[in-house]
């Protein structure tokens, strides 16, 4: 049974309050004064919904590969995965079904929203299990995320963000 404690535990494991990193997508909407177009925003709200799986998936990777470290840690040994109250198995269940369900779901997009989401994943993949490690590397990757995010917006919606706009994000 799914009870409400269940529910918490795996919005806690998703990062849920992350997503909000994902607004970035909005961007072109925003800047093109098209936010109150309806059918615009509907779309970009279910490209944001598609990055935020993205996200929550490349959450409990990070978190599956930290495994180890992160039950020594005092704060993050509460973490769902490194308690142990979602197995590593589900954890990993988890990231197989959510990669295939947000990849599937961006192609009814367009192939370039596919392409970007498929980047994106695999930047958070290699971020996980390589990246992080090199602190340069590691601010440009994360600033590579919020480009992708932006990219995605505009392939979406079909309107272009500025330079100097994107420059923002990425600083």
């Amino acid at each position: 049974m799914f009870t409400k404690e269940r529910f918490v535990l795996y919005a806690r494991a998703f990062r849920v309050n992350q997503w909000i990193k994902n607004l970035v997508i909005f961007t072109a909407i925003i800047f093109s004064g098209t936010l109150f177009d309806g059918p615009l925003f509907t779309t970009t709200l279910f490209a944001f919904f598609v990055f935020c799986i993205l996200s929550s998936t490349s959450y409990v990777l990070n978190d599956i590969i930290d495994y180890s470290y992160d039950r020594k840690h005092p704060v993050k040994r509460h973490r769902p995965i490194a308690s142990g109250k979602i197995s590593m198995q589900q954890a990993t269940f988890i990231v197989f079904v959510f990669t295939i369900l947000s990849l599937v779901i961006s192609l009814f997009f367009s192939l370039k929203f596919f392409l970007l989401s498929l980047v994106f994943i695999l930047l958070h993949f290699f971020y996980s299990l390589y990246l992080k490690k090199f602190p340069v590397i590691d601010i440009f990757s994360i600033s590579l995320s919020f480009m992708i995010r932006a990219f995605a917006g505009e392939v979406v919606t079909g309107y272009h963000v500025p330079i100097w706009l994107l420059l923002t994000i990425f600083f």
